[in-house]
């Protein structure tokens, strides 16, 4: 990696926690990183306010495990015991399908809680702007995977559905607690239930919520911007110097 950081005319990271780490680690090799946000194209992903939704939740990715969707199953649980009216869907598969599927059926969850499989943009697209609480209760894998900020907050901010997610890498960035959205720490059901319930309850929340994520996602996330930013910087590049092998160490 200190090679590569030292070789390339320039280094575009997708957060503030990545460029962080790539300058704690790597020192002086590092200096010139620069941190770009992925963008939206946001024609495709109106804004409704949520103001008037049914009471489902919503979460989206591979059934693996940095998803977290256990943690979210459990936080079903907790809130079918607290007499809660709600439906959940989480849409997406991978290798933990058949382990999720016993946890539903574990705590009598069948008729609440849908594993949906996969499904084409447009309906996922659907599915989130429907929503009253779009989940993403991402985890740091037993083997170090995690994600880095998650394409289907980005998308659940700008359509208006509220977002809960969890303080793992660049996540907070995205999601200001109380702000654009709410945190919870990972592995932390019970933590979780509690939030949903919040923005289950109440539409005022949900709105506060929604309407600043939007403003967030169109002054920062806005794949036009970002994708000018990203060819001025590709374009300064072209005529500079890699680091002498003297800077590597």
């Amino acid at each position: 990696m200190r090679r590569k950081l030292a070789d390339a005319a320039t280094v575009i990271t997708v957060s503030d926690f990545n460029l962080e780490f790539l300058r704690e680690n790597f020192g002086s090799v590092a200096v010139g990183v620069e941190r770009i946000y992925n963008g939206l194209p946001l024609e495709r992903f109106p804004y409704t306010e949520p103001r008037v939704r049914p009471p489902r939740i919503v979460g989206v990715g591979r059934l693996i495990e940095k998803k977290g969707f256990s943690d979210l199953i459990e936080a079903c649980a907790l809130l079918m015991d607290r007499g809660r009216p709600f439906s959940c869907c989480i849409i997406g598969a991978g290798e933990l399908e058949a382990d999720l599927r016993c946890q539903v059926q574990k705590h009598g969850l069948e008729s609440l809680v849908e594993l949906a499989g996969p499904q084409p943009l447009r309906d996922v697209a659907a599915q989130v702007a429907g929503a009253s609480v779009l989940a993403a209760p991402c985890v740091v894998g037993s083997d170090g995977n995690r994600d880095g900020m998650p394409t289907v907050l980005l998308e659940g901010m700008a359509l208006g559905t509220p977002c809960i997610s969890t303080d793992v890498t660049g996540i907070p960035e995205l999601l200001r607690h109380e702000e654009t959205g709410l945190i919870v720490p990972q592995h932390a059901p019970r933590a979780l239930a509690a939030e949903i319930e919040r923005l289950l309850e109440s539409p005022a929340l949900r709105c506060q919520l929604a309407a600043r994520a939007r403003r967030l996602i169109e002054d920062e996330f806005d794949i036009v911007r970002n994708s000018a930013r990203l060819r001025d910087t590709f374009a300064k590049a072209a005529g500079a110097e890699t680091l002498p092998l003297s800077r590597l160490w």
